[in-house]
């Protein structure tokens, strides 16, 4: 049997885990990614809508915390780019976003939320005039109440996880195909991992990571993981238009739509309990056109591109779970992230490797609301 050696090995290559390891190599540690590529992984259908302004939960320290991921983005891009990553395809970029209210009757929701949005950002959103709402987003319909948050930005996972894997490579960390079948350890301290497909680990320290799929880990390790897959279908259309400067579009009580370069818009997601399954299914790409057409009929006469399918990791309080696992010296979590993953994602995953590396630093919000113990 060979065995590969590490400091820290990260279980999933999706984001969240390429973010861990590319945070600890640039600490100088010795990391080892193990990937099952499992299909349906979140990361390779989400649609990218970075915008914490709009964030709708009224909770400070769950606001301060997008904040800070929102703000992380540029700097993280730019270490990537010093390191040799080609960051085009994240086609990360500030687009705004426009939260809409389409009824009269659901001014009892829309009220609340824009008043939280306004007093949280200051001056940066708005409420515009429904007009001026279509103007930037053409094919849209009636419109009865608009915000508009300029600040909000957009990201592609699929060229983002590339990125971060460049990156990574680039630091020195080892990639390796296969799935964890189980670990040893003792006195509280994991030392190996058993892989299916490639070469076992021996670890100094273990990084949980593995989204949809990482409840099983934390049955090894007797910590609860109470994390499980909710499936997402988003539908990409094609439109005869520059759509590089349209917002995107975020109505409060239906699915958004997210413009990218190129004349490409997605309508995205479906919320389905369906276990593991990454399927296309006629329901959900039903669900996603009738209400996409019903926000934006301009977009009736759209080539249809594809559908993406992905498995987001939820957690039984719908927040991430990140920080260290209960009973364990050397063991961490990275996952739970949701609908929030790529906003969220890379910043906790920056937060974790100052953890692990024992740097000084204010993370309270990791140790407050985030830590896995909080399941018991």
């Amino acid at each position: 049997m060979s065995l590969a050696t590490c400091d820290v090995a990260v279980v999933g290559g999706g984001l969240v885990g390429l973010a861990v390891a590319y945070e600890l190599a640039s600490r100088d540690a010795a990391v080892t990614v193990i990937d099952a590529a499992h299909a349906g992984r979140a990361t390779d259908a989400g649609a990218g809508i970075l915008s914490p302004e709009t964030t709708a939960v009224d909770d400070d320290v769950w606001f301060d915390l997008m904040q800070g991921a929102g703000r992380h983005y540029p700097e993280l891009l730019q270490r990537l780019r010093s390191d040799g990553a080609d960051t085009g395809p994240a086609d990360y970029a500030n687009c705004g976003l426009l939260s809409l209210g389409l009824r009269e009757r659901e001014d009892a929701w829309f009220g609340p939320f824009a008043d939280l949005a306004q007093r949280r950002s200051g001056s940066v959103v708005t409420e515009i005039d429904p007009e001026v709402a279509v103007s930037h987003f053409p094919p849209l319909g009636t419109v009865h109440r608009a915000l508009y948050n300029p600040a909000a930005c957009r990201v592609d996972g699929r060229g983002m996880a590339s990125a971060l894997r460049q990156g990574a490579l680039a630091r020195g960390v080892q990639v390796l195909s296969g799935s964890v079948r189980g670990l040893t350890g003792s006195a509280g301290s994991v030392q190996h991992l058993q892989v299916d497909g490639s070469d076992d680990v021996v670890c100094g320290a273990l990084v949980v990571a593995g989204g949809a799929w990482s409840a099983t880990m934390g049955e090894w390790l007797s910590c609860a993981l109470p994390i499980t897959p909710t499936k997402g279908q988003i539908v990409h259309l094609a439109v005869a238009a520059e759509t590089a400067r349209w917002p995107i579009v975020q109505p409060l009580l239906t699915h958004y739509l997210v413009p990218w370069p190129d004349g490409r818009v997605a309508c995205g997601g479906t919320f389905e309990n369906a276990g593991y399954s990454s399927s296309v299914t006629a329901a959900g790409v039903h669900e996603l056109l009738r209400e996409c057409l019903a926000v934006a009929p301009g977009l009736a006469q759209a080539e249809y591109l594809e559908t993406r399918v992905g498995l987001r990791p939820t957690s039984v309080d719908d927040r991430p779970v990140v920080g260290g696992l209960p009973g364990w010296r050397n063991a961490w979590v990275a996952t739970g992230h949701g609908a929030n993953g790529l906003l969220l994602g890379p910043f906790t995953a920056a937060l974790l490797a100052a953890r692990i590396s024992g740097e000084p630093g204010d993370d309270a919000a990791l140790a407050a609301d985030l830590g896995p113990a909080r399941f018991g």
